[in-house]
């Protein structure tokens, strides 16, 4: 999420696309009801009143309750100032995302060249600015940095500020075109000319103008792309009219950067005369903020959808300012959190790659080193800078890997983690540059898990052949929220042993198991009985105290952590850890071996915590010195914590006592600044002890924080009137409130791209890492690997194809390189989703990759079932959430009040297939999908077929919640609890997006049929 919830606020469009917060997220419709009527907000005198009020749009195959706050008719507004809903059929927001592109280029094309918006939509893109690169000459000595550090200027190199819509493409599409230039002027050289202080190798070369004629710009190559996207063939793929989709692209261009401040009386103008207007509650103020959910990213191109977005609002200018951004709502208070925390297979914390073993050459193919130096490999191509100096990847030693001198914050984070999570911090990170050092850090770095784990769709793959015997499942209900449910149940059938780790017995825990396994369920405490941070949407960290003790025997998540670790390490699971010390001669607390013979246990999971006591800072503890906190002594445990500067008295502080002590001490770990040993390289600050106590990234005016755990901070200023609060918890990355601000956020601080010429990039590049390095600074960001089938197929005729700029001659593919639309795997149009249209996405290796090809997944359409016509399965099928109950229902349908509102799950159907079918309102239907044709009563899926309950839309087409076609049912039932029903996720296919793995939830085929 780009903006906080609370920057809402600002906006004058909020455009909800695939997301329905007056329902699924109720804390953010507050804000977009503050954005759409100030003047009921604010009392008179107050500044805010007189930003404009806010427009609503929202784009869903539903009309949801948020579509119904759309006030369309409302007379009092012009037409093209009113709310809209605009019903898609789902999975084809690509489709309408590039048909805006089009619409919006070509409208502005049209107008005058002297319109103020369409200058200021051309003057965005071209416009150009500051930015920092390190020319070849960049060496070792001051002088040398100094000398090294430039901005690549003149009229052809000059340096973007906001975008690549200048940059050249090359003559195959792959890649920008890059060439040597100098420094100073950004003039091309040839390649060999000696590198050195004045030059910069493999640098994007741009054209003067985004549109110059008869150049591949990137933004060329973008309307190339588009080109097919025409308003009669959206619309037929949509299911929209085209008025609709040109009522929302002039909506868009009225509510973008180059629209804002050109009514009379704007605050002024800059050096080229065109508006300056960056207070948020000026009247002429314009911006858009996109709000969106599950909807758009549970497909198989959930991630291209996304990047749809980031075109959109990069083209429009509305990243990095106030009331703009593309803003993902989270369903669960800490969803930002757990990714943070590196919950994905694919990521360590803080979103960095997972490690690897990094051989033959590493990132950099063009530099064959020897098969060593694994660790100064993987930290070289983390993000910030490359290793610099004599010791940087080009001669083969990676010397300044072990060097915390050199390194930027992700590199530090993640050297400190090496550190802390395998070994000895104080120790290793004390020892002296050189052979010891790098022995001991290469020692620590191989005990990492190497390259990514397997994907959730997968795991229960490996469950169901015997590859995968035991699992631990942790606040989670697989056998509800997981798709296709006749494999995830199989999995969970044939496991040896399944820990499931809870507050209430849910499905999963109760799921049928083989004869001889074991099922373990372990009470957990709910959120209400334990303390820790929260990362909200906003990125905000905030913390929870504990409200009430843990009911009964259940315990804090920290402390069922501690516990399982112990176990291990008494069972011997940690031994490899204690044989790489004694290896490499790394030394840990001569205490630990005094005690009952665990010692990787208490040097890892114990020392943070017990290291702390005694240490100053703000710490004092009530144990006797030397004594360590450990899990048996958890209620024992207790210390004097300071809640505000150390300099007032006594009396302004508390105890922390057991887990709260134990969170705030990981807390802590987590947070400090890297400098200092923090490990979340993302929240470094986010704790901040008594020597940098005051004004560390909070804006002047605030005065300084008077926390060290900054997610406690609860100071509500807002000197600029403008939803900042920077007080108020601690955002990362270094307390912003909108990411990505290139200065057109007053009183915060610019942002800086750190991507290909530190800007937002429009064009994604295919290449492989090795070939992207440019001037130390090039990363691989944004690179997604969706590809077309028709494109993997190699068939021209596809509209993913254009002739290309500079090869007129040769048909290319853009997608991929930009979103392009493709159809779900299961739809209803087969004639959209043939070789010769816009096909199903792959991963480039297959048509059929992104389903598991293992007998258990039926695809209409595919494989032993032929080819069903949609005839079979003629209507659409979308998942939705409503909000009486909450995910995979475990504490709604187990709480009274929860299923008096909502006693047994539906569907909601359109009035004109209930005809068709003959179903009446409150009848029972029964929903099949080729993932449950001939499936019922089996011994995984005991309960399918039980059923919902038919909500039949009344009245006209446009005003019933799910249009012709469509159907919908929500997800949170299953066979436990008070209130029990027909679980939707028996039906829904898995197969997943080509980057993320999310199964395709929101469009698969089925049939209804009255029970």
């Amino acid at each position: 999420m780009t903006n906080h919830w609370a920057d809402i606020a600002n906006t004058t469009l909020v455009l909800a696309w695939g997301a329905n917060p007056a329902e699924n997220h109720p804390a953010c419709i507050a804000h977009v009801g503050r954005a759409r009527f100030p003047k009921d907000f604010f009392p008179v005198g107050d500044t805010r009143r007189n930003k404009k009020p806010a427009q609503l749009i929202v784009v869903d195959p539903r009309k949801t309750r948020t579509a119904s706050l759309c006030n369309e008719l409302d007379t009092s507004k012009d037409v093209g100032e009113r709310d809209r809903y605009i019903r898609i059929r789902p999975g084809t927001d690509i489709a309408l995302s590039n048909g805006l592109v089009r619409y919006m280029i070509e409208t502005l094309e049209l107008r005058p060249e002297s319109d103020p918006v369409r200058v200021g939509f051309f003057r965005h893109l071209d416009q150009r600015g500051t930015g920092t690169f390190w020319t070849d000459g960049n060496a070792t000595t001051a002088a040398a940095t100094a000398a090294g550090n430039v901005s690549a200027g003149g009229a052809a190199g000059g340096n973007s500020k906001y975008t690549d819509a200048r940059f050249l493409i090359n003559d195959d599409g792959t890649d920008y075109k890059r060439g040597r230039v100098i420094a100073s002027s950004g003039d091309i050289v040839p390649d060999t000319t000696p590198k050195d202080a004045t030059t910069l190798s493999d640098f994007p070369l741009k054209a003067a103008t985004c549109n110059a004629v008869g150049e591949p710009t990137v933004f060329n190559k973008l309307k190339e792309h588009v080109a097919p996207y025409t308003l009669p063939v959206v619309a037929d793929i949509c299911g929209c009219t085209p008025e609709e989709i040109t009522f929302l692209g002039d909506a868009l261009i009225a509510h973008s950067k180059g629209a804002s401040g050109i009514i009379a009386g704007a605050p002024g103008v800059d050096a080229n005369g065109l508006p300056i207007v960056k207070d948020a509650r000026d009247a002429s103020f314009r911006a858009a903020t996109i709000l969106y959910a599950m909807g758009i990213t549970q497909h198989t191109c959930g991630a291209q959808s996304i990047k749809s977005f980031a075109v959109l609002q990069t083209l429009l200018g509305n990243m990095g300012r106030q009331g703009g951004g593309i803003n993902a709502l989270r369903g669960i208070h800490n969803v930002q959190g757990s990714t943070d925390m590196g919950l994905l297979f694919g990521n360590i914390p803080a979103y960095s790659g997972n490690p690897t073993l990094q051989v033959d050459g590493g990132r950099d193919k063009r530099v064959t080193p020897s098969t060593n130096n694994a660790f100064g490999k993987y930290v070289d191509a983390l993000w910030g800078l490359p290793l610099s100096g004599s010791g940087r990847k080009q001669d083969g030693s990676y010397d300044d890997a072990y060097n915390t001198d050199q390194m930027q914050l992700q590199q530090r984070g993640f050297y400190n983690m090496t550190l802390k999570w395998f070994g000895n911090y104080t120790y290793v990170n004390g020892l002296p540059l050189g052979v010891t050092k790098r022995a001991a850090v290469d020692a620590l770095y191989s005990l990492w898990p190497k390259g990514n784990g397997h994907d959730h769709v997968t795991m229960f793959r490996d469950m169901a052949s015997g590859l995968t015997k035991a699992a631990v499942v942790w606040g989670q209900n697989p056998a509800v929220t997981e798709p296709n449910q006749g494999a995830v149940r199989a999995g969970l059938y044939n496991l040896d042993t399944l820990v499931c780790t809870d507050i209430f017995e849910n499905e999963t825990h109760a799921v049928k198991r083989k004869p001889g396994s074991l099922t373990y369920l372990i009470p957990a405490a709910a959120t209400c009985e334990k303390a820790g941070s929260a990362t909200n949407s906003g990125r905000t960290l905030q913390w929870r105290y504990e409200a009430v003790k843990p009911a009964g025997n259940s315990k804090d998540d920290n402390e069922l952590l501690l516990r399982f670790a112990k176990a291990l390490d008494v069972a011997g699971a940690f031994s490899h850890i204690k044989d790489v010390w004694d290896a490499n001669g790394i030394t840990y607390d001569a205490n630990v071996l005094t005690n009952d013979g665990t010692p990787v246990y208490k040097q890892l999971f114990q020392l943070p915590y017990g290291g702390y006591i005694g240490s100053g800072n703000g710490f004092n503890a009530v144990a006797g010195p030397g004594e360590l906190v450990n899990v048996r002594s958890l209620v024992s445990a207790a210390v004097t914590y300071n809640i505000v500067a150390p300099t007032e008295t006594d009396a302004a502080k508390f105890n922390l006592k057991g887990s709260e002590w134990v969170a705030e001490c990981v807390y802590r770990e987590f947070t400090s600044p890297v400098a200092v040993g923090g490990t979340m390289w993302i929240y470094t600050g986010a704790y901040n002890d008594t020597a940098t106590w005051a004004a560390d990234n909070i804006p002047a005016g605030y005065g300084g924080w008077k926390v060290m755990n900054r997610a406690k901070s609860r100071d509500r200023q807002d000197p600029a009137g403008q939803f900042m609060s920077h007080g108020w918890g601690y955002s990362w990355l270094v307390n912003r409130r909108v990411f990505y601000n290139n200065g057109d956020v007053p009183g915060d601080v610019g942002d800086f791209f750190m991507t290909a010429d530190s800007v937002s990039r429009l064009f994604v590049s295919s290449l492989p890492p090795a070939l992207l390095n440019y001037s130390r600074w090039y990363r691989t960001y944004h690179k997604l690997v969706d590809k077309p089938s028709p494109v993997v197929a190699g068939n021209s005729a596809s509209p993913h194809y254009a002739v290309m700029l500079g090869s007129p001659s040769t048909l290319k593919s853009l997608s991929g390189k930009f979103p392009g639309h493709t159809e779900p795997y299961e739809t209803p149009r087969q004639d959209l989703s043939a070789d010769t249209k816009w096909g199903r996405n792959t991963k480039g290796t297959g048509k059929w990759d992104l389903v598991k090809d293992d007998g258990k997944t039926k695809v209409a359409g595919r494989g032993s079932d032929g080819d069903p016509l949609a005839s079979k399965y003629p209507l659409v099928l979308t998942t939705i959430r409503c909000v009486e109950h909450f995910q995979g229902g475990p504490i709604t349908r187990n709480n009274p009040w929860n299923v008096e509102l909502e006693p047994v799950p539906w569907i909601e159907l359109n009035s004109a297939d209930a005809r068709k079918y003959g179903v009446r309102d409150g009848d029972q239907v029964r929903i099949v999908t080729a993932r449950t044709e001939g499936v019922g009563g089996n011994s995984q899926m005991p309960d399918y077929g039980d059923g919902f309950k038919a909500r039949v839309g009344i009245g006209v087409q446009t005003n019933q919640r799910v249009g012709a076609g469509v159907v919908a049912i929500p997800w949170h039932w299953g066979e436990k609890g008070l209130s029990t029903g027909s679980r939707a996720n028996d039906l829904c296919i898995d197969a997943g997006d080509a980057n993320t793995v999310i199964p395709e939830y929101k469009a698969c085929l089925c049939r209804i049929e009255k029970m």
